[in-house]
Parts: structure tokens; sequence; C-alpha cells
């Protein structure tokens, strides 16, 4: 459970939000309920329910973006319909909801979120629906006093946003050969089992080591060794459908997730992988560069570590029969016979 809050941060916020809303919104609208105020206390008990519905979703599906969207579409909502029944004493409340509302959902949506809650505030209160305002000058305070929390917490939740996405691009990006690195793998692999398990959907590994390659950075150097990285990643995404994924898994090891195929295409295609890294690519010394590749389907996977265990047992038996060759993995033989 914690070890989730400190993944996935939009998740953490909505959790956050959703406790503080319950803990402190919960005595109010009992108060109101109590005191004959049935409109603001059933708009309270409505926000905290919806607020422990959208956490429920959160934690359930693993989807954050329509559970914090619906959560801060009902707070602004409510704030406006408490701001009518209430007046000033309710004001006090917008700021700590804009800042809730920049944690729910992504910065642009929350600023115009804030804007239509602020502008609906005011036209009640020049519609004559509610007094709202005792004075022009307290109207106009309020509307600089927002205007001026949206910009300021805009801005901060724009540049946060943008520093979680570099940090998450650096996290699953391998900076030399741009492939993605092991941190994504274990995701997409797991996302591939749910997808066979659920909807049948066949998908394969390849994991795909050079042969020799300790000795090209020995004989030649590391520059050459990286070089010859830096080209083959190139040209394994030619090979591949843009809903494929290229990870770097160690050194010199890859793996290519190829989704919606059987073990007869994907076993086709690696030979091709295999063709095209034999005759398109060299050593520093212009011999050849080949690859050993073992290959394993989704089918006879129970988790993610299993499935690529299976690739890495069929890997080491091409690297013990001579290297340069596709091997199927063994879980994988009895359905290759059979076709």
């Amino acid at each position: 459970m914690l070890q989730r809050l400190k993944d996935n941060f939009h998740l953490s916020m909505i959790t956050l939000v959703g406790v503080i809303t319950g803990c402190t919104l919960l005595p109010y609208a009992l108060y109101r309920l109590a005191t004959g105020s049935y409109l603001v206390g059933i708009v309270d008990l409505l926000m905290i329910a919806v607020s422990t519905t959208s956490v429920r979703m959160a934690w359930r599906t693993g989807e954050t973006e329509k559970p914090g969207f619906l959560m801060a579409t009902i707070f602004c909502f409510g704030a406006v319909l408490v701001c009518m029944e209430l007046g000033q004493d309710a004001l006090f409340w917008i700021y700590p909801l804009m800042v809730f509302i920049f944690f729910l959902v992504a910065p642009i949506k929350a600023l115009l979120l804030l804007l239509l809650m602020v502008s609906a505030i005011v036209s009640i209160h020049f519609a004559g629906q509610s007094s709202i305002f005792n004075t022009k000058v307290q109207l106009l305070a309020f509307i600089t006093t927002t205007l001026i929390t949206c910009i300021f917490a805009y801005i901060f939740a724009y540049r946060t946003h943008l520093q979680r996405q570099e940090l998450r691009h650096l996290a699953s990006t391998d900076p030399l050969t741009g492939a993605a690195t092991r941190y994504s793998l274990a995701d997409e692999l797991t996302a591939a089992i749910e997808h066979y398990q659920q909807k049948n959907m066949v998908s394969g590994l390849m994991l795909l080591d050079l042969d020799h390659f300790k000795a090209i950075n020995d004989n030649f150097g590391h520059q050459s060794g990286d070089l010859i990285l830096t080209q083959l990643v190139p040209l394994l995404k030619q090979m591949i459908r843009q809903q494929d994924s290229v990870f770097r898994y160690g050194g010199e090891e890859f793996v290519l997730l190829i989704k919606d195929i059987q073990l007869a295409d994907l076993h086709r295609l690696a030979e091709k992988v295999r063709h095209a890294v034999w005759h398109q690519l060299s050593r520093p010394d212009g011999s050849a560069l080949t690859t050993s590749i073992g290959i394993a389907t989704v089918q006879q996977a129970t988790d993610w570590e299993s499935w690529l265990h299976q690739a890495d047992v069929a890997l080491y038996k091409a690297k013990h029969q001579g290297r340069n060759q596709v091997v199927i993995a063994a879980e994988d033989i009895p359905k290759a016979k059979q076709s």
C-alpha cells in the first residue's frame, strides 16, 4: 500500500485530498443538517461521497485521471452552491479548494475549472440570486485574490508536471540507445499478461544478446561497443511495429515485446532480426556481428519474471549451441510442433 503511494503521485494526491475532505467536511455536514441548513449539509455529504468513491475507484483500477476530474468538478460545483447559500462565510473555503484542484487534475484543466467556478460565483452575485459580497471592494478583492492564486498555483503545478515528466523519461529511457529501460519492463510485461488473460491476446518476447560483445569492448574500446549499440536499437525499431517495444535489459542484452503475435510469426520475425544484425551491422574490424535470440510467448507465463526466464533459458541454449541462432522456449515447443 505504502509502496503504491510512493510510486504513484496522482494516486497519493487523490487519496490525501479524499482523506482531508472526509475529515474536515463531515463535522460541518452534520452541524449544517442539525441546524436546518439542509442544502449545505447535503452538498457537503455529496462531496464526501464522491471523494470516497473516487479514491476507491483509483485504488481499484489504478487510473487516476477520471476519478480526479470527477472530484474536481463536484468540488467546484459544490463550492458555488454553498456560496449561494452561505454568502461570505463560504468564501474562506475557496482558497484551499483551489490548491486541491491543482493536485487532482492537469494544470490547464484545473485552471479552467477554477475560472469557471469564480465566474459562476461572481455572476450569481450580479444576478441578485445571492448577496455574496457586501461591497464592490469585497467583490474586487475576491476576484483579484482568486486570480492571483490561480495564476501562481498554475505556474507551480505546471512546472512540477514538467519535472515529473522529465524524471519519468530519464528513468524509463536508456540515455545511450534511446531504448526503454528495465524500469518500465515489468509493467509492460505484466500488462501483456493481463491482456492475454482478459482478451486472449497473445504477445511474444525476444531476448537478444550480441555474440562475443565483451571481446569488442576489450579489443576496440567501450566507445566502439557503444557505437554498435546505438546502431542496433534503430535497426530493431525499424523491424517492429509502433505498438511493440524495445528495452535495454543489460549491457548488450535487449528485450523486444511484440504484441498480438502467434509463435510462428514471432519465430519468423526473430529470424529476420538475426539476419538483419548479421548483414547490416559489423564489428570495428569489419567482421560480421551476430546475435543469439531466445523467444517465448505469453501463453505459458504465470508472471512477468517467469515469462522472461523462459526467454532467458532459450537464449542460453542458443549460446550453448553455437550462437547466431534463434531458440524457442521449451514451454512453447509443443505448440511449435503442432503448427
